[in-house]
């Protein structure tokens, strides 16, 4: 079987723009996604393949390049889409995804303005735009099936991959309403094969969820295919005569009839430039629901737009684990200073950041007892209503109790009331005379009373 070569002379304004997704992992949706796009090049299409996956982006791992950059440059303004986009065997061309970057799978307005524009200055460029999908029903990957004409739903035998794939089209139908459904049948023994398990599953689909699916195909079990992706080498780029670059050839021309007899769908940027203009109708109309709310000037929107995009690029380096831990930790530590400086008030839940100390393997105890020893004397406070006492009551409800009484008889000053009226705590001190130095007060304890003994029982011993 040789290869078609596609002889158009008029191209399509819009690109073909169609999504490659799965259920679930494993079924091999982008080895499809990469011989499929390079199947269509070789046929003479100007394809442009899109790894959408922003968790674990493989795609340029099986065509064995090294993009220097990826999406996550595009998202964040460093690059533009022309920069970032690497070209494979046969002119295809790749547009890496962010792997392992999981704060680009929820993206923010000006992020999603972004790549509307960057998009819409290539689309045009291309006649498929194929986006190879993360699997699963994350949002990111749910809007980029939304954004594209139709998807290509990979399933194979296995009764997992057709359970979640029946999720998958059972949550997108519900969230998008009307898309259009292709399916291929991926690593089976054969064209009989292949047709009974798309047959059972459309079934169950039609009747369940009121969707009509179309067979696109099916590709054997082959292990060529396997040793290929170690190999990074696709089997699109074997000879037109291998079985295995046939199965994609076949794949290919169906795809190329079944999208030729649909007219010409959306564009895949003006998706995002509606998901962009309805997220500020919405915050819009929020404003003026609620009268309170002060309208935000271009500025201070501004402003809050860099810090969120601030706040993400945070996160990315944190997560990605290639800053300089130290260097983040002082940049962290300058944050919290200079907002506690502007606001008089600390970002950090307090209670929360001693649980995360406690709890942390690396610890360090004597920042615990410091910490212990600061907040001591509001420690017995037991009611929202002993919080709400000036503080002075709230002393002396401390210097009440038996043992807070002799204490502090040897280690804390008289409260200090300032003109102004508040009570000010003096630092309190360790009574060296009395006890010794603490070393020595440690052994004593140790040599003359029990380990079960309560420290409440021996406190007051020694302060009696």
């Amino acid at each position: 079987m040789q290869s078609v070569t596609h002889q158009a002379s008029p191209r399509p304004t819009i690109p073909r723009v169609i999504a490659i997704c799965s259920g679930k992992g494993g079924v091999g949706k982008s080895s499809i996604a990469v011989n499929l796009g390079i199947t269509l090049a070789k046929q003479g299409f100007r394809v442009c393949l899109l790894d959408a996956d922003t968790g674990l982006a493989n795609v340029n791992i099986l065509l064995g390049v090294q993009p220097q950059y990826s999406l996550e440059h595009v998202l964040y303004g460093a690059k533009a889409i022309e920069d970032v986009m690497v070209t494979a065997p046969h002119n295809l061309k790749i547009i890496p995804g962010a792997n392992g970057i999981s704060e680009c799978a929820t993206l923010h307005p000006r992020q999603q303005l972004r790549l509307t524009r960057e998009l819409a200055r290539i689309e045009h460029d291309f006649d498929y735009l194929l986006i190879d999908n993360a699997a699963g029903i994350a949002d990111a990957s749910l809007d980029f099936i939304a954004a594209a004409q139709y998807s290509l739903v990979v399933i194979t035998p296995e009764p997992t991959s057709l359970t979640d794939a029946f999720s998958l089209i059972k949550l997108l139908k519900r969230r998008q309403g009307c898309i259009l459904f292709r399916v291929v049948v991926n690593m089976c023994e054969g064209s009989n094969e292949g047709r009974s398990i798309f047959g059972r599953f459309a079934a169950a689909v039609e009747k369940y969820i009121g969707v009509e699916l179309q067979y696109l195909g099916y590709l054997p079990r082959d292990e060529s295919v396997r040793a290929a992706v170690t190999l990074q080498n696709p089997v699109a780029m074997f000879p037109d005569t291998d079985p295995s670059s046939q199965s994609f050839i076949r794949l290919a021309q169906t795809l190329t009839k079944d999208s030729d007899s649909l007219p010409i769908g959306k564009s895949f940027s003006a998706y995002w430039y509606r998901q962009f203009r309805q997220s500020e109708q919405a915050k819009q109309q929020m404003a003026a629901n609620n009268p309170a709310t002060q309208p935000v000037s271009k500025e201070r929107k501004q402003e809050n737009d860099y810090v969120a995009e601030l706040q993400s690029r945070v996160l990315l380096a944190i997560e990605k684990g290639t800053a300089d831990k130290d260097a983040i930790a002082r940049m962290l530590r300058a944050s919290v200073q200079a907002y506690f400086k502007a606001y008089q008030d600390s970002p950090i839940d307090g209670a929360d950041y001693i649980e995360q100390l406690i709890l942390s393997p690396n610890r360090e105890d004597c920042q615990l007892r410091e910490i212990y020893a600061k907040l001591k004397p509001w420690g017995e406070l037991k009611s929202k209503e002993d919080a709400s006492q000036p503080l002075a009551m709230a002393e002396h409800t401390l210097v009440t109790q038996p043992l807070a009484a002799a204490v502090s008889q040897h280690t804390v000053q008289p409260v200090e009331v300032r003109a102004s009226g508040s009570p000010k705590l003096a630092v309190a001190g360790y009574d060296k005379k009395r006890f010794g130095s603490q070393d020595e007060l440690l052994l004593d304890i140790k040599k003359q009373h029990s380990d079960t003994m309560p420290l409440l029982t021996i406190l007051e011993a020694y302060t009696a």
